[in-house]
């Protein structure tokens, strides 16, 4: 049997995680020697604690984890957290000086442990933990193994929450006015309106109106609202055109992006640099407002396959109409043939590739399935006015 406290300290010094050593639910040992104040609360203890799962790990309030690895053939338990996968900022420290109730709490002590502690995402805690139960244990688990253990105090019942809630809004004449807005900020969206998406400011707020609450710290806060934006407007410009490949994947990239911020003026910049992105697509994309399902269809695979060498006769068969007829119906609705408008989504996305990515105009004039790269730079020039080579330059 290993030295269980000697093989804390050395957990401690490769991971710079608080460890805690806990014998019959009583505190043994802790890396580092800290104060009270910050020692993990009793109730994430007991969600820790509270199950027979060998791992587990809980969510607190202020959106760290704590993980549990008990051992076995005894009473003892290792605890190790809490992780963040952001620096604590000063609203999240104030949220945890409440949590871990600790009246003699000194703010700066208190401040300067946790800002210690290094950022970890949830994959990488989890895998820690269990490493630490394989090399404890001697047990092999996978994070389906593991056990995520709710918070007591998060199970209060919804709708005791809401009437709550409900009750006190009315009492202080207090509207909710976020359906105002989000239809006034979607239906610039769909319609690709350039001009008012520049325009829109969300109202500032004043003592009878509100945007919802929906984190406990004012930079989970503007994420969540970020995520909440960004889902709707990637589901207004589908509505006004937009493919939805295109409008899914830009989504992703924008919310893998705003996770990395750490700043709400920067979430605050990137959301309005969504909303005009978005609009301009929408307002660059051949979507007539009369268009069918069929032309929906028609559309949304040319977007789709623009590398690969498509003709109409495929674009027919996908949609099950005669060439002669699909033609007639795209020249009516679109105003131009099919075939240009497979060359022109072709281009679209070669303007794309040249300004944001460092692949040569032979591996775009390939990749987009042109006959030959003087056959792209020539088809480049014809639609735009100069070479793939100018405009790359002028990006």
């Amino acid at each position: 049997m290993i030295d269980i406290k000697k093989y804390c300290e050395y957990l401690y010094n490769s991971l710079y995680i608080p460890i805690y050593l806990y014998d019959n639910n009583e505190l043994a040992a802790c890396y580092p020697v800290q104060e009270n104040d910050t020692l993990p609360p009793s109730f994430y203890l007991s969600n820790l604690w509270g199950t027979d799962k060998k791992v587990t790990y809980t969510l607190t309030r202020f959106y760290s984890y704590y993980g549990c690895i008990k051992i076995e053939n005894c009473n003892s338990c290792i605890v190790v957290g809490p992780i963040n996968d952001l620096p604590y900022s000063s609203d999240s420290l104030l949220v945890m000086v409440r949590e871990f109730s600790n009246a003699d709490c000194k703010v700066e002590a208190f401040s300067e442990f946790f800002h210690k502690i290094p950022v970890y995402n949830l994959d990488t805690f989890i895998n820690t933990i269990l490493f630490i139960n394989y090399t404890v244990n001697n047990t092999e688990l996978t994070s389906k193994d593991i056990k995520y253990s709710a918070e007591a105090q998060l199970d209060t019942s919804i709708n005791q929450k809401y009437s709550e809630r409900s009750y006190a809004t009315k009492e202080e004449g207090i509207i909710n006015n976020n359906l105002t807005i989000e239809n006034e900020l979607l239906r610039y969206i769909e319609t690709g309106n350039v001009d008012q998406i520049e325009k829109f400011k969300f109202p500032i707020r004043s003592q009878n109106t509100r945007m919802g609450t929906i984190a406990n710290n004012n930079l989970r806060q503007w994420k969540n609202m970020f995520i909440v934006t960004v889902t709707l407007t990637s589901r207004a410009a589908m509505k006004g055109g937009l493919t939805p490949s295109i409008a899914y994947e830009l989504s992703n990239i924008y919310m893998q992006q705003v996770e990395r911020l750490a700043d709400v003026d920067a979430i605050k910049s990137l959301l309005g640099q969504v909303q005009r992105d978005y609009t301009n697509r929408v307002a660059n994309s051949i979507f007539p407002a009369t268009a069918d399902n069929i032309l929906h269809q028609v559309i949304q695979y040319v977007c789709e396959n623009t590398n690969k060498h498509i003709t109409v006769a495929d674009v027919a068969n996908h949609v099950c109409f005669s060439r002669p007829a699909l033609s007639r119906k795209v020249k009516r609705e679109l105003g131009f043939e099919l075939s240009v408008f497979i060359r022109k989504c072709k281009l679209e996305e070669s303007k794309d590739l040249l300004a944001f990515s460092d692949k040569s105009i032979s591996e775009i004039s390939n990749y987009l399935c042109f006959s030959s790269q003087s056959h792209f730079q020539k088809s480049f020039k014809d639609q735009y006015g100069i070479t793939p080579q100018t405009f790359r330059k002028s990006m």
